[in-house]
């Protein structure tokens, strides 16, 4: 590189002026300096063009991860099509085979192994790694973007650890050309001294023309060595370098193209910086609502637990979603459905204080995590419940959607936390669950997790395994409790359901039952106990037991499958039994939920002969009107009744009207839960003259039973 005509004449037109004499010492001086300045000029332009391909590079690399991003977008909203999508993939396998060129190039050359091997090997190997998921990524688009999105996030490691690595080696190469620098203008100076030192008696106008001009240069040298240490040390994504922009203005030797160089190298160290800024917004930000998402909300619940493990202090996590949010998804579109959400992470930013933390989740999912509640459970709970019930009423005013009002409340669930003590995982899990709980209590309301309720939820769970254990295992039995006349001689029994625990023994039917009608289970039970009823009147046919009839409850869901009268009817035929010596007992519930469909049912068992009470009356909501429709034979008056029957005037005025309109109608009446001589007598008063109650017999197994009657 030959010096610029202004940096000669900087040097030689003073010496040419004052002597003859001075020329040959002057120019011997003068093209030390000079080549000594073009060898440094030349490492330094080297360093800055290989640093100034890292960040082209980099930026390169940064370019083809937003498109890969927006890609995957645009196929998870179903507008790319497949010949798109090959067409991509097909450019960033292009992209990559020229830029993996580019890398090995980089990485092989001599200045970068001298200046730093090892990274510049991590550089190469994190790039083949990002590479190798992002061609992945864009393979798997059409067919799962879910999966293209989590092989993004994967080279999204890759990629911050090459950027690492770049700005690694970036920083040492600026640090190796600023300490150039410095020698450069140290060894300068000792050459302008030796000058001196010869020249001094007659060249003393020669030597002060000389200072100046080496003042000069070491001046624009001491820039361009501070430009190169601001940005090796400086995090900033924009710099001002104003000396350099003067002298890229300026100058047009020498330091005009050193100062262009490092102009260049600023704004591709600001690209790179913007690209790693957007990667790491990909990563720990949704990009509908840009709230952060559950990754950051994990790292600042972390961070939140600590803190309050120090200041003794509580905080709050509350867990919420939106109320019947698929309805405008699936009436307006789920783009009426994403401005929704983006209308409610607004207005939650702007109900929140300062230092709370607001994440979407998911769909419309949300969590709010407070700190700093106080050191009291109490004053904690009252800050955290008068904080949801500010964004409940700021999630209850009116939407506007594009052109239509909605209205969305939302359900709050709220848990309190102090230090460390209940793991993250555990401590989202009871916020959804007190979430749950404000949806079970009519949404649009904020509920508080209960340790209890969370126990029980548990101990349900494990009651269910145990339930469907027991059904495969025959756990279960049934006991017959007798019913009597006014004579107290037989006439029937109600076949119980009994669950023998091999562990905790009897369990109560309280306990097991609801269950059962909850998760389904009920449905085999209800089947066993209906066979194995029949199965004994069966063996109670021509014996002394034939006039007794079984009464067996049946439950809301066996009666609404569609298949009950021909499931009732094939057990009937398999254990040939007579069918009126079966009686099926119906809640009011039951019936009342669908009037018609189960007087269609009742109408067809009845014509077999089968026979209908109706059990628990006067508990429900049944009218005269659907009563004197329905196909029974019987009421049983309910024990809550009973029980009080002679000392509370009301239960006793309720038993006489039962009785009453059962008569009127033309149906038998058995009173249930008799347990003292005055009951029964009261009740006979009345008119009713069956009885069933612990006065007359407990619940027994068969055995037991039988051997009672042989007495």
């Amino acid at each position: 590189m030959k010096a610029s005509r202004s940096v000669l004449l900087m040097f030689f037109a003073p010496v040419l002026l004052i002597a003859l004499v001075a020329i040959m010492i002057g120019y011997w001086s003068l093209n030390s300096i000079k080549n000594q300045y073009e060898d440094n000029i030349n490492l330094q332009i080297a360093d800055i063009q290989v640093v100034q391909q890292a960040a082209d590079f980099s930026r390169e690399i940064g370019r083809i991860h937003q498109r890969v991003s927006a890609a995957i977008h645009s196929a998870i909203a179903g507008e790319l099509n497949e010949v798109q999508l090959y067409y991509l993939h097909s450019d960033i396998v292009n992209d990559f085979a020229r830029l993996t060129n580019e890398v090995n190039i980089i990485a092989g050359s001599e200045l970068l192994r001298e200046v730093n091997h090892g990274s510049v090997l991590a550089l190469r190997d994190q790039y083949s790694e990002y590479r190798r998921f992002i061609i992945m990524a864009t393979d798997i688009i059409a067919i799962d973007p879910s999966m293209a999105t989590d092989y993004v996030q994967q080279a999204q490691q890759h990629f911050i650890q090459f950027s690492l690595y770049a700005q690694r080696i970036t920083k040492l190469l600026a640090e190796r050309s600023e300490v150039r620098s410095i020698e450069a203008r140290k060894t300068q100076d000792q050459f302008f001294y030796q000058v001196i030192w010869l020249g001094f008696l007659a060249l003393g106008l020669m030597f002060l023309l000389a200072l100046f001009s080496a003042g000069l240069v070491s001046r624009k040298m001491l820039h361009v060595a501070d430009a190169l240490s601001v940005m090796a040390h400086n995090e900033q994504a924009s710099l001002s370098l104003p000396h350099i922009e003067k002298m890229h203005q300026t100058s047009n030797g020498e330091f005009g193209r050193i100062a262009g160089a490092l102009l260049s190298f600023r704004d591709a160290i600001a690209k790179r910086k913007q690209a790693e800024a957007e990667a790491f917004q990909l990563s720990f930000y949704d990009p509908l609502t840009k709230l952060p998402n559950r990754r950051l909300l994990l790292e600042r619940l972390k961070h939140s637990m600590l803190v309050g493990s120090r200041s003794l202090q509580f905080g709050a996590v509350l867990y919420f979603d939106l109320d019947h949010f698929k309805t405008i998804n699936d009436t307006q579109g789920h783009s009426a459905g994403d401005l929704l959400l983006i209308e409610v992470a607004k207005r939650l930013e702007s109900t929140l204080r300062e230092g709370d933390t607001l994440a979407r989740i998911g769909g419309d999912e949300f969590i709010v995590v407070l700190e700093s509640l106080g050191v009291k459970s109490q004053t904690a709970a009252n800050e955290a419940e008068t904080m949801a019930e500010t964004i409940r009423l700021a999630l209850n005013e009116p939407y506007q959607i594009a052109d239509f009002r909605y209205f969305s409340t939302p359900s709050i669930g709220v848990v309190l936390f102090k230090g460390t003590q209940t793991p993250i995982d555990d401590l989202l899990k009871h916020a959804d669950t007190a979430m749950y709980g404000a949806k079970k209590k009519g949404r649009n309301t904020v509920n508080f997790y209960d340790p209890d309720v969370q126990k029980t939820i548990e101990q349900r769970a494990r009651l269910e395994n145990e339930l469907r254990e027991a059904i495969e295992l025959q756990q279960f039995e049934i006991y017959y409790q007798i019913q009597v006349n006014e004579h107290r001689q037989p006439q029937g029994v109600e076949a119980l359901l009994r669950w023998k625990h091999p562990v905790h023994g009897q369990i109560a039917p309280a306990e097991f039952i609801p269950l059962a009608e909850e998760t389904g289970l009920i449905l085999p039970l209800g089947l066993w106990v209906l066979q194995t009823a029949c199965q004994q009147l069966s063996r109670w046919q021509d014996s002394v037991f034939e006039p007794l009839t079984i009464s067996v409850n049946v439950s809301a869901k066996q009666f609404k499958e569609a298949g009950f009268t021909e499931q009732v009817e094939e057990v009937l035929r398999q254990s040939n039994v007579q069918p009126n010596q079966l009686k099926l007992e119906l809640t009011e519930s039951i019936i009342l939920d669908n009037v018609e469909e189960a007087i269609r049912k009742m109408r067809h068992l009845r014509g077999l002969g089968v026979h209908f009470s109706l059990d628990d009356f006067g508990t429900g909501y049944s009218s005269l009107q659907y009563l004197k429709q329905l196909p029974i034979d019987q009421i049983k008056i309910d024990q809550s009744f009973v029980r009080d029957i002679t000392d509370d005037a009301d239960d006793a005025s309720i038993v006489q009207t039962i009785i009453a309109m059962s008569q009127a109608l033309g149906l038998q009446v058995i009173a249930e839960g008799v347990e003292t001589s005055n009951q029964q007598a009261l009740l006979l008063q009345h008119g009713c003259k069956l009885y069933q109650g612990y006065l007359f017999g407990k619940p027994m197994p068969v055995e037991q039973l039988e051997a009672s009657f042989k007495l």
